[in-house]
């Protein structure tokens, strides 16, 4: 595209990067449209006719558990006028019925009714059209391409680090929406490193170890205590092939690792102990490290023994972008006796909130006329570089 003339791989993206709505109107087609995207949790449609609707690069979509508890996914456009058939976000419905003239759909996008069509009106030729979508230890993502890269990479390279922390027996201790006047990417590169966090996340700083790696005080604390937790972890069942306190890319557009939290500490919290009293995945042992994952579309998940984090990505403009952080415990839990939901949240709480006014302060000066990328760290910032890199074949594509 002529538009990547003006980019240099191995630095930033140019100005018009964040504030065209060309350029956003083809990431809604090539990126948002054309790849796996994190729609939110089974958790979320336990039974049969519950549903998740949602924006998916400009287009609505709906995600419905049918009779035989099979996740469906369907544009979630009437095939007579094209209006919106499921107008809320979540809901519940023994059919999905447009109203604007009640034909009517069941859960896998059969049209069941069509008032006053006609006897010869064939209802078979006008179906939901459907959605690919793809489960994967409790969570759902749906692809809009026509033929989509195959799930089973995606499944394959997370579901090893996921499938143990029991998200798909979980339920919601906790949704906030966190409304950003930032281009979507500012949100994703920022996320991509941890060049930033030693000035600007000192909770974080004081559990996790990524900041540490290159320390050479820590060192031998470090390399004890990745041996310990692997002979442990392995022992417990978990696969360990990716253990290391490291945040580098495992895939090409998509990671997942288990890292261990600090020496004394158990999870991510405040003082690194436990937040809720139930662990989670069937867990005897709360020193099970944070299990991590995302992908370069819209989704990263930080899973502790007690409870797990997971983030969506919502694009809305150029300029505005919605991250919904979803805070999960296992089913078991009672609140109020186990945990309470502001204690659960409250460390990504703060180390989200302080990304906002880091993504804040840049988007001030990139969408400035005195801005002009500057190079990555080769040694903390690889992970951008290989997202921006991944971003512009993409859109090249």
């Amino acid at each position: 595209m002529d538009m990547f003339s003006t980019y240099s791989p191995g630095k930033g993206l140019p100005r018009q990067f964040y504030l065209s709505e060309e350029i956003f109107a083809a990431e809604q087609q090539k990126i948002f449209r054309n790849n796996w995207f994190f729609a939110g949790h089974t958790v979320e449609v336990p039974k049969s006719g519950d549903y998740i609707a949602l924006d998916v690069g400009g287009a609505p979509v709906v995600v419905v558990r049918d009779r035989d508890g099979r996740i469906h996914a369907h544009h979630n456009v009437c095939r007579h006028r094209g209006s919106i058939i499921c107008t809320k976000e979540k809901g519940s419905a023994a059919r999905l019925v447009c109203p604007y003239h009640s034909w009517s759909y069941t859960h896998d996008g059969a049209l069941i009714g069509a008032p006053m069509m006609g006897d010869d009106f064939d209802k078979a030729a006008h179906r939901l059209k459907p959605v690919h979508v793809g489960e994967l230890d409790g969570l759902i993502f749906v692809n809009l391409a026509e033929t989509p890269s195959p799930f089973h990479e995606l499944y394959d390279h997370l579901s090893p680090i996921l499938k143990s922390q029991g998200i798909a027996r979980a339920k919601m201790a906790l949704i906030r929406d966190y409304h950003l006047d930032v281009n979507w990417k500012i949100v994703v590169e920022n996320n991509r490193e941890c060049y930033h966090c030693a000035a600007n996340h000192h909770g974080y700083v004081s559990v996790q170890y990524d900041t540490e790696n290159d320390n050479p005080a820590l060192k031998d604390e470090i390399a004890e205590r990745l041996a310990d937790c692997t002979i442990r972890w392995e022992k417990a069942g978990l696969d360990v092939a990716r253990v290391n306190t490291s945040s580098n890319n495992t895939a090409e557009w998509f990671r997942a690792n288990r890292t261990p939290v600090r020496k004394g500490m158990v999870t991510e919290s405040p003082d690194g102990q436990l937040v809720c009293d139930v662990l989670m995945g069937g867990f005897t042992d709360p020193d099970m490290g944070t299990a991590r994952a995302n992908t370069n579309i819209n989704f990263w998940c930080h899973a502790n023994a007690d409870y797990a984090h997971t983030v969506r990505i919502m694009p809305v403009s150029p300029t505005k972008t919605i991250v919904r952080g979803y805070w999960l415990v296992d089913e078991a839990a009672v609140e109020g006796r186990d945990y309470e939901p502001e204690k659960i949240a409250v460390f990504h709480d703060q180390v989200m909130s302080e990304d906002w006014e880091i993504c804040r302060r840049q988007w001030i000066g990139v969408t400035s006329p005195g801005f002009e990328p500057g190079p990555y760290s080769p040694s903390k910032e690889q992970n951008v570089d290989r997202y921006i890199r991944w971003y512009a074949q993409r859109m090249c594509a």
